[in-house]
């Protein structure tokens, strides 16, 4: 029996050449003695290597043909959505991409991979000496990356959980901010514009139908992302009223702005409105402040923050 990877290169090859849909039994015929004789085993090891394919992001397609195979499956892969399409970049503007690649360290060769679909004649360990030994940018390699940028690329709607809720989403764009990835759309079920951190989806990404929306003419993901991380993805914007002490007045005052100022109270501490759609977020951005800020409404919110803060704090 042939090497399973030997298989599936020849696999490729095959439903990439052909110009019409292969069934399973004209694969194995063209894949002569690698695919097992009997039937149900022939079907199993077809099915695995479908699905590792799949998972490789390889666009295997399938229909039910008609004609005198009716009702048989039919297989091929998409070559417009597997091969990279030839890019006409100039000798500076391949430099340019390879040196983007070294300063941007993925947590993977996603980068050095993408470089060989691209050009494989550019010197990348040299382009990576000449922005210096460190990376500019680390931003992580995740798994779910590449299913959300094919649906961002097939206009397809993408269901996950996030903070213990499923979510259906118009991929509009992923960015990098401040070394996370983020995922950014119209929620389906809120009907409106959300961002998700795409490390924190919780489960696998599932892909709907291609060509399901459009994206909004002259949308720009970077302009419509937050500024404020506690404006990212959790829900409705509420607010908090929060007592700040006075040495930490400067500091909330420039990052907040001289409209959150609702009070200000003998001895230099002032009371803010801090709006927020995240509350982990905003649990952070209060956790910063130490001692020095205090959550004075709503009271739900107060209790919680005290409960977590007792929490986390050394029992003894």
């Amino acid at each position: 029996m042939t090497d399973p990877l030997e298989r599936l290169t020849n696999l490729v090859a095959l439903l990439l050449e052909t110009r019409t849909p292969l069934t399973l039994d004209r694969i194995a015929h063209e894949l002569r003695g690698q695919y097992p004789a009997s039937d149900p085993a022939r079907r199993t090891a077809f099915e695995r290597d479908k699905r590792q394919l799949r998972d490789e992001g390889v666009p295997l397609e399938q229909t039910v043909l008609g004609g005198d195979q009716a009702g048989a499956t039919g297989y091929w892969i998409d070559r417009s959505r597997y091969a990279l399409p030839e890019l006409g970049l100039t000798v500076e503007e391949a430099r340019a991409l390879r040196l983007a690649v070294a300063a941007v360290h993925l947590g993977a060769d996603w980068g050095g991979d993408a470089l060989l679909k691209i050009d494989a004649s550019g010197d990348l360990d040299a382009d990576a000496a000449s922005v210096g030994s460190a990376a500019v940018a680390d931003l992580p390699a995740l798994a779910e990356l590449p299913t959300l940028f094919q649906a961002n690329t097939d206009r397809a709607i993408v269901t996950f959980g996030y903070r213990g809720r499923t979510r259906r989403l118009e991929a509009y764009g992923i960015l990098a901010r401040a070394g996370f990835w983020y995922v950014i759309g119209l929620d389906r079920d809120a009907g409106e514009v959300r961002t998700y951190r795409v490390d924190r989806i919780e489960g696998a990404v599932e892909v709907g139908p291609a060509r399901a929306y459009e994206i909004p003419e002259g949308f720009d993901p970077a302009a419509s992302f937050p500024a404020d991380a506690m404006m990212v993805g959790e829900g409705e914007v509420v607010s908090a009223s929060v007592l700040v002490r006075s040495r930490q007045v400067p500091s909330v005052v420039e990052a907040l702005g001289d409209a959150a100022v609702v009070e200000r109270r003998e001895g230099g501490d002032i009371v803010v409105t801090v709006p927020y759609a995240n509350r982990w977020a905003f649990r952070s951005w209060l956790l910063g402040l130490v001692d020095d800020a205090e959550v004075l409404e709503p009271p739900d919110l107060r209790e919680e923050v005290v409960a977590w803060l007792e929490a986390l704090a050394p029992s003894g």
